[in-house]
């Protein structure tokens, strides 16, 4: 991807004032923030993890994370540490609760322009990171309650670091000190994959470089020391206070969940259709681009910047690929390169006088009017309770797409053609993530529970947990079957006055003076009615569970 120079285009990024580059900066900022309070914390996700958080506060405990106040040993506390600073600093809501994502996002982007800006010029580095932004995976992680976008950000921050290094020899051993600090907290943030990634794809550059002096500088004691103050005392204090923690965290959840997983089992090609989902519409730009790909085995024209790239994204992918284990989350830490190599392509295709811009904006009027259209239909036929949700973020963006296929069409040059589909894009995903208030939640539940419950009183979920029942309820619930994830912490010491295994004690609890609030599937309501002695009474529903108590609210 070196081998055709496109001086007009960075002239032309060159010619660009300032002031358009932080408006550009100002307008993602308030792209990834403004629907930060729309919509409940998402099940299960978000939810999860906020209560995480929020009880590791109420129990002034940053060592030992417990879910429903029993251990939860899944991953480590890094971004468990991050939420419960924003709680700290700003309250316990849910907009708080998605501000660490948001920043770790928006760190990736500017971590993002840091290194392409060294490896390509100004007009590839400012497309390379529109692209980066305006991707749905990118945009939709960067903006959820997940610990995907914070090991992103310190993978990204540790391939930055190194890269620095390797090219800068007066200023190397502080830029693979810092690199080790960031590998540390991509520790502390998921595990041992942190180190995985970033040493395969550091090793995989050198071998292709056959540059196996740079070894020696890289393994830095200061620099080793360093990784081990930032991520090994929590695994010290964690494992000291808890006997059962290490076996769990490494065989069960790295070992095990890598080669025979309960759950999440995927075939090898899995995340392939994702990375070109994940890339919309910038991946469709390339498959118009279809010339382009016989240049691709031609690898001796890659400079060294294209080989890191390629072979960052190639190994995050690749090692997701072979896990048995697999969801789409896994592969974000490869957007940021191949947002990157993505710009490079484009920039190659626009010198060549591709007619990019005007088969883009075909695509997009095309696509919007199936939007409108499909909105349309989907409205007559009132298919499902949530299509009247969608409707208005489904005609907002069709009419967006349109319009924005329209101008990139007539545009005067493919610069200006690939801002109206950027812009275009952006506006559509908005609209979407504006409506995102339609993912799966029970909030309206929980908050119910919330204004009715007394101290004595019990709230208890039958046979599917609620993530965010004890997150807006505020407090510890009863488990009726189906523990889930909560199985290890259950076994953990004597749970059984929250853990109930049978219907026996919930046939018993409901018939006692206890006033209980039972969680519970409509359908698996039905089939349990007969049971209770007293009949139950429904004070709230929200898809398809229903609330119902066993004596009256007071």
């Amino acid at each position: 991807m070196t081998a055709v120079p496109a001086p007009a285009l960075d002239e032309a990024a060159g010619a660009i004032p300032s002031w358009v580059t932080l408006v550009f900066a100002a307008a993602v900022v308030v792209a990834y923030t403004f629907s930060l309070a729309f919509g409940a914390l998402a099940e299960p996700d978000e939810a999860r993890y906020a209560e995480i958080a929020r009880e590791m506060l109420v129990r002034h405990d940053w060592v030992t994370p417990t879910l429903n106040f029993v251990k939860y040993f899944e991953k480590p506390p890094l971004v468990y540490w991050l939420t419960m600073l924003t709680f700290t600093i700003f309250g316990i809501t849910d907009w708080v609760a998605r501000v660490v994502p948001v920043a770790s996002a928006l760190l990736t982007l500017a971590l993002t322009w840091i290194i392409a800006r060294r490896i390509y010029d100004r007009w590839a580095t400012l497309v390379g990171v529109v692209v980066l932004a305006t991707s749905p995976l990118f945009f939709a992680l960067g903006q959820t309650l997940t610990l995907d976008a914070t090991l992103m950000a310190c993978l990204t921050a540790t391939l930055v670091c190194f890269w620095f290094g390797y090219h800068d020899a007066a200023r190397r051993p502080r830029f693979y000190r810092l690199m080790y600090v960031a590998v540390a907290l991509g520790v502390l943030t998921k595990g041992p994959v942190a180190v995985v990634l970033s040493g395969g794809i550091v090793v995989a550059f050198l071998i292709t470089q056959r540059d196996w002096r740079a070894i020696v500088p890289l393994l830095d004691p200061i620099g080793i020391g360093l990784f081990a103050l930032v991520a090994l005392p929590w695994f010290v204090l964690v494992s000291t206070r808890n006997s059962e923690f290490l076996n769990f965290f490494i065989m069960d959840q790295h070992v095990k969940r890598f080669v025979s997983p309960d759950e999440h089992q995927e075939s090898r090609w899995f995340f392939l259709p994702f990375v070109v989902l994940g890339l919309m519409p910038w991946s469709l730009a390339l498959a118009l681009l279809p010339h382009r790909w016989r240049a691709l085995p031609r690898v001796t024209t890659w400079s060294d910047g294209t080989w890191f790239c390629v072979l960052w994204a190639s190994v995050v992918i690749g090692f997701f690929s072979l896990s048995a284990s697999k969801l789409i989350t896994y592969i974000l830490p490869a957007f940021p390169p191949l947002a990157l190599l993505t710009a490079r392509a484009l920039q190659v295709a626009l010198a060549e006088d591709v007619p990019l811009g005007r088969r883009m904006g075909m695509v997009f009027t095309y696509l919007g009017w199936i939007m409108v259209i499909g909105g349309g239909v989907a409205a007559l036929l009132h298919a499902d309770p949530i299509v009247p949700r969608i409707l208005p973020s489904l005609g907002v963006g069709g009419v967006v797409m349109v319009v924005a296929g329209g101008l990139a069409r007539r545009a005067p040059t493919p610069q200006r053609a690939l801002v109206a589909v950027a812009v275009g894009w952006s506006l559509l995903l908005c609209a979407a993530i504006a409506g995102r208030d339609v993912t799966n939640s029970y909030r309206g539940l929980a908050r119910v529970i919330h204004a009715h419950a007394g101290p004595d009183d019990q709230i208890v979920i039958y046979h599917h947990y609620v993530q965010g029942m004890p997150f807006y309820t505020e407090r510890r619930v009863v488990q009726v079957g189906g523990r889930g994830e909560l199985t290890f912490g259950s076994e953990q010491g004597d749970q059984r006055a929250f853990f109930w295994r049978e219907d026996d004690r919930l046939l018993q609890a409901w018939a006692s003076p206890i006033r209980l609030f039972l969680v519970i599937n409509r359908t698996e309501l039905e089939t349990l009615k007969p049971q209770l002695v007293s009949p139950p009474t429904e004070i709230a529903a929200e898809g398809k569970k229903v609330v119902v108590v066993n004596h009256p609210l007071s």
